[in-house]
């Protein structure tokens, strides 16, 4: 194989030889696709040309129909019969191209016109035929009364004074009043000789861009030759100066490498040093998140809770205290105690990845949430319009969706109170699209600000003061919704307010 000595040699020779194969293929590739194309060209020119031919034909044959109706409309001096007959003669001098004429049929097959065929004037011509035995004559009034805005038909026929049949192309029309059959042609020999001329002169023009190709490959190659062997030079001249650098540096990593693993030793002490410390801090700060989302949970329990306390003291100050009410007391305070006892076993399960599927109803589960911030929201004279358009059954976290939703119902709340709305109302919908259940909550608080939609699932992002919220509420929602129940949380501005939308999948048990 190559050693450093044939370094030089490979870096000439190898843009040299690449160059070759690359001009080679370019080559082959291109001839043969000007090949194809010439192939291509060659079927559109002929299809061209022969449109154009017959392009010719009707020409003709609408110059003699319009001739015709001229003559008929502005004839004042002839009768019919000399007007057809002086219309006749003027037809058979009409010439075309190399050998083209018009001849005239009735539609009862009597030839009325033929610039070559004088002794057959006025004769039944159905038994005429062409090269092949057809009844050409026949033939062209059939297709014409078929046809009789114009028809193209392919016959043999002789050319005028030669003695050999030539495939002929005709175009006939009828013009009804006289109920003649107006005919012309063109023979495709003579069309075929314009073709291949055509055909010649792309061809040429073909051969002309190969030679183009060639000549400019191959003065590539020789500038590809130079260049590589002027570049040669150059890099071998850093190459032997890269090598007595690379002798150098060894001399300095060897100095380098008896202290290495000393050094290795050291710098691992101190990074399992520092990953020691940084568990501790994770798990410091997942502690304190925990704390801070329990105490964001607990904390309209509380209200709720210090809420009946205080409407008991009120009636126990005027004498208003009866059996009843105490049990009453006590029933919504031990609802209150259970959730927040509930709270804490849902925190501590939260992060487990073994927690139970149940399977629950979401109206049930919408019901819990209502019912805890069900005082609030009357304090604060706020409308709850539930709309459950489909009891879907779901399997997941039951309790942990009903926090959700009570946490979206007080984000709600707080924003309804502080901007102070009249009318204030939240809208709770369910409904099912496809094999999802849709929740929305909607209120009419005025929405999100744009600036803040992008962040508003992030941890500790609040615009509430310290005292209200922690940030972790919508945090803590996005990570039961999308982590542990597979669903998706999002929201948007509506004209009203704000649009908090969740899409949990409905899983087949």
């Amino acid at each position: 194989m190559f050693d450093e000595k044939n370094i030089p040699k490979l870096i000439i020779f190898t843009p040299i030889i690449t160059a070759i194969l690359i001009a080679f293929f370019t080559i082959y590739f291109f001839i043969d696709n000007q090949n194809n194309y010439f192939e291509e060209e060659s079927l559109i020119v002929e299809k061209e040309y022969l449109q154009k031919q017959k392009n010719i034909l009707k020409k003709e044959i609408d110059y003699a129909i319009n001739y015709i109706n001229h003559r008929v409309k502005n004839n004042e001096l002839l009768s019919e019969e000399e007007l057809k007959k002086d219309i006749l003669e003027y037809l058979e001098t009409i010439r075309y191209g190399k050998h083209g004429y018009l001849w005239i049929h009735d539609t009862n097959y009597y030839l009325r016109g033929h610039p070559f065929r004088p002794d057959s004037i006025d004769t039944f011509d159905i038994d005429l035929k062409d090269a092949k035995g057809g009844l050409i004559t026949k033939r062209f009034i059939d297709e014409t009364i078929k046809n009789p805005e114009g028809v193209f038909i392919e016959y043999y026929w002789q050319k005028p004074q030669e003695v050999n049949f030539s495939k002929k192309l005709g175009f006939f029309r009828l013009f009804e009043k006289y109920n003649w059959v107006i005919g012309a042609g063109l023979y495709i020999d003579d069309i075929q000789d314009s073709i291949n001329a055509n055909k010649k002169l792309l061809e040429k023009k073909i051969d002309k861009h190969i030679r183009l190709v060639v000549t400019v490959s191959f003065l590539a190659i020789l500038i590809i030759g130079v260049l590589s062997f002027i570049m040669s030079k150059k890099i071998t001249q850093v190459f032997n100066a890269y090598q007595e650098n690379v002798k150098r540096k060894e001399l300095l990593l060897e100095d380098l490498n008896r202290n290495l693993e000393l050094k290795v030793q050291k710098a691992i002490k101190e990074v399992k040093k520092k990953d020691r410390a940084m568990l501790h801090q994770s798990r410091l700060a997942r502690m304190g998140a925990m704390l801070s989302m329990i105490a964001h949970q607990w904390r309209q329990p509380l209200s709720e809770v210090s809420g009946i306390l205080m409407e008991l003291e009120t009636a126990n100050k005027f004498n208003k205290v009866d059996s009843s009410m105490i049990e009453e007391t006590v029933k919504e305070s031990n609802k209150q105690i259970e959730f927040m006892s509930n709270t804490i076993e849902d925190f501590r399960n939260f992060f487990k990845p073994d927690k139970l599927k149940v399977d629950f109803y979401i109206e049930d589960a919408c019901n819990e949430a209502l019912t805890l911030v069900d005082a609030s929201l009357k304090n604060f004279n706020i409308q709850v319009e539930k709309k459950i358009k489909h009891n879907t059954l779901i399997h997941g976290y039951e309790r942990e969706f009903a926090q959700v939703i009570l946490n979206l119902l007080s984000n709600a709340k707080d924003a309804l109170t502080q901007r102070q709305i009249a009318n204030p109302t939240i809208k709770l919908i369910v409904t099912k699209k496809d094999n999802n259940v849709i929740i929305k909550v909607k209120d009419n608080a005025g929405g999100v600000e744009e600036d803040y939609l992008d962040l508003i699932f992030e941890p500790y992002f609040t615009t509430k003061s310290s005292s209200k919220g922690t940030g972790l509420g919508l945090y803590m929602a996005k990570m039961i919704i999308e982590k542990n129940m597979n669903g998706e949380i999002t929201v948007d501005n509506k004209k009203k307010g704000a649009n908090f939308l969740i899409v949990l999948p409905i899983e087949e048990v």
